[in-house]
């Protein structure tokens, strides 16, 4: 039996013939904060929104915490809280008020409001009008907006846009704190890979309504290789093929292994053949490079 607490099968939406989202299948579980990773206009928030049922999907079907979502939207989203694309306020009234306006309509207890803040590290400016916030703060206050009824799920739209490198630091921080600490599974979408990569447990890598990749980032890095010069790389080639070395199929000469020892005796081998080896550089596609390929180099991703 397996305990996730989102699953989606062949999820897909269409607007007028134009697909936002085709036949997505993810796999959240229980405590994990889970990167939705791809360029704009991937397709991201549109699943978010099928996830939260500000949209119908026009195929496919959505599991929350093991149940159909559509026969129980109402009580299943009563244990999600969200962020979608920025903060909905009331500009006019303070931190505390526009919290305090949720926790009467959801009828919770009012100490949820001074133990969000704190949180959030709104607190000493709880009293203070929304509309002289920073946008840190007022990012912060839209997470707080989110987790005053401490959901069991949270689903956060690009948390981080726009703030500056101090801001992201602070929300990533308090995004990786609130598993372990308040017992929440978060869903995090953004197209900048490094901030996946910092506060991510499991990555689903989307593009054109697709999902490309499912797991960990760690899967996706590429083991080490060896790049030889020498005075004569077609007779090196050679000698190494012919002693079981596995070559790159091009003109240069690559050798796939990251075994150092197995490097050292390539190495012997040529010197003992007459090859000159001008020089050897270990060469590895760097993350950022295995992404923009997966989803195309036009996304502004790294």
């Amino acid at each position: 039996m397996n305990n996730y607490i989102v699953e989606t099968n062949q999820l897909s939406k269409d607007f007028s013939g134009e697909v936002a989202v085709n036949q997505l299948s993810i796999h959240i579980r229980k405590n994990e904060i889970y990167g939705f990773l791809g360029p704009n206009g991937a397709g991201k928030s549109t699943a978010m929104k099928m996830l939260l049922g500000l949209l119908q999907p026009s195929h496919g079907s959505i599991k929350l915490f093991g149940k159909t979502f559509n026969s129980n939207q109402i009580s299943l989203l009563s244990n999600v809280g969200s962020l979608i694309e920025e903060p909905s306020y009331y500009a006019n009234l303070t931190g505390y008020e526009n919290l305090e306006i949720i926790q009467k309509l959801l009828k919770l207890p009012k100490r949820n409001i001074d133990e969000v803040l704190k949180i959030v590290k709104l607190f000493d400016q709880k009293d203070k009008l929304v509309k002289n916030y920073s946008l840190g703060m007022k990012q912060r206050l839209g997470i707080a907006l989110a987790i005053v009824k401490f959901p069991k799920l949270l689903i956060l739209d690009e948390p981080t846009n726009g703030l500056d490198p101090a801001g992201i630091q602070e929300i990533r921080e308090l995004i990786k704190s609130l598993p372990q600490k308040y017992d929440m599974t978060i869903i995090v979408s953004s197209h900048i890979l490094s901030e996946i990569e910092q506060m991510a447990t499991t990555v689903g890598i989307v593009n054109h309504g697709q999902l490309l990749f499912e797991g960990h980032l760690s899967d996706l890095e590429e083991d080490e290789k060896y790049l030889f010069e020498t005075s004569d790389d077609v007779t090196a080639k050679r000698i190494l093929m012919f002693n079981g070395f596995n070559l790159d199929d091009n003109k240069k000469l690559i050798i796939n292994d990251n075994n150092k020892d197995n490097i050292a005796t390539a190495i012997r081998l040529l010197v003992e053949n007459d090859v000159d080896i001008y020089q050897v550089c270990m060469i590895r596609r760097s993350l950022e490079d295995v992404f923009l390929d997966m989803t195309g180099r036009e996304g502004s991703v790294l």
